[in-house]
């Protein structure tokens, strides 16, 4: 990977500045353009390689709840199910495991009993209840940094 797309990526990895122009703060601190980031991180984006630049946000400080659930879903059903969860705002992400609890998804809303009520609806849309709730009973947090100047594009 490029010099450039290394100090770049390890820069906007310690976090994007609150300003209103976080690209140019990105940019000040590598030595380069602020259109040269820009530019960089959608390329890298286009390719591949980086999956999104966004903000993360703890919903607890912001006044939500949030859980980690899961339910058995047949295989064939699996895309179905998906884009059902997909579809819905307070759904962040969802993957599959190796396992009779296949799919797995985490949820965010205002209340214990918001949560409780869109997982109730999620089991009637999908058919594939029971929902498992398993909200977190302590939440630990680590800062993780991928070096970019080890990382290998084949292409």
């Amino acid at each position: 990977m490029p010099d450039l797309a290394a100090r770049v990526l390890a820069e906007a990895q310690k976090g994007l500045p609150l300003v209103p122009r976080p690209f140019l703060a990105i940019a000040r601190a590598v030595g380069c353009s602020e259109q040269e980031v820009i530019d960089l991180l959608e390329d890298l984006r286009d390719r591949g390689v980086v999956r999104e630049v966004s903000a993360f946000l703890d919903p607890k400080k912001l006044g939500y709840r949030s859980t980690l659930a899961c339910m058995t879903v047949p295989s064939e059903r699996v895309e179905q199910v998906a884009a059902v969860l997909e579809a819905m705002p307070q759904v962040t992400h969802n993957y599959l495991r190796d396992h009779e609890l296949s799919m797995w998804f985490t949820v965010i809303a205002p209340s214990e009993e918001a949560i409780r009520a869109l997982l109730d609806e999620l089991a009637g849309r999908t058919g594939c209840g029971p929902i498992h709730n398993l909200p977190a009973s302590e939440v630990f947090k680590i800062r993780v940094a991928f070096a970019a100047g080890e990382m290998t594009d084949d292409r």
